[in-house]
């Protein structure tokens, strides 16, 4: 998900590159990619899918995800839970995506993908876009063209990948032996900051946070009431946890 190999230099498209793409219900393949996917989620994902939900983040996390150890990272890392008989997207009605507005990263960016690797000698980590190869899709043979950047900004991206890249933070930190996997106990570390916001919040609470003398301003207490300041304010804390 996070640490997918970059592509061929010869594919690699910057923000200023330009492809053909759109998505409408008048294509014979409207819904089809919405099955048989192997769908990551990123904890902004499951931030704004729950809330659009209405759910809290156990109930969706039993319902909607599946988890597993990300063999390129040692990271725990989600996905979605497709149907056992189809494997259409929970979240897919005959007239597209049911939460359209708080639909993932991986179907923002799509029929674009993005992966990242660490910089080199310490430089920040570098990130690539590409188009996927989705020989079925029929929207790429639609007229509209568009910059790469603009379709960041149409789809909504910008504060997705703004959280996604704070997570490589953690991914690429100086500190992290990329030889060992995390042990069970910061497994679950990361998946309460990441992942299940509403446990992470009342662990701050519960936990005397609130009334450290670095909180004298008020400020966690402020950030325990905004699920994307937590969500930050969860990377934070696993900074300090596993590489102090």
């Amino acid at each position: 998900m996070f640490l997918a190999p970059p592509p061929d230099p010869e594919k690699r498209l910057s923000l200023t590159d330009t492809f053909a793409f759109s998505c409408h219900s008048g294509l014979s393949c409207f819904n089809q990619c919405c099955r048989n996917k192997y769908l990551p989620l990123t904890p902004y994902d499951v931030l704004r899918m729950r809330k659009a939900l209405g759910l809290h983040s156990d109930e969706f996390l039993e319902r909607y995800a599946v988890y597993r150890l990300d063999p390129a990272s040692g990271f725990p890392i989600l996905s979605i839970r497709m149907d056992d008989a189809d494997g259409r997207c929970p979240f897919v009605s005959p007239g597209g995506c049911s939460i359209y507005q708080d639909r993932p990263m991986a179907c923002r960016l799509y029929p674009l993908g993005r992966s990242c690797r660490a910089g080199r000698n310490g430089s920040p980590s570098e990130v690539f876009f590409h188009l996927l190869d989705t020989p079925h899709c029929q929207g790429i043979k639609e007229d509209k063209v568009q910059t790469v950047g603009a379709w960041q900004e149409e789809q909504g991206l910008l504060p997705y990948l703004d959280m996604n890249d704070r997570m490589l933070g953690l991914l690429f930190h100086p500190k992290r032996d990329r030889t060992a996997p995390l042990t069970e106990r910061q497994q679950q570390k990361v998946l309460v900051a990441c992942y299940n916001i509403d446990l992470f919040r009342e662990f701050i609470v519960n936990t005397g946070w609130l009334r450290s003398p670095d909180n004298e301003n008020g400020t966690l207490a402020r950030v325990v009431e905004n699920d994307s300041a937590l969500l930050e304010h969860g990377f934070a804390y696993l900074d300090q946890a596993l590489f102090p």
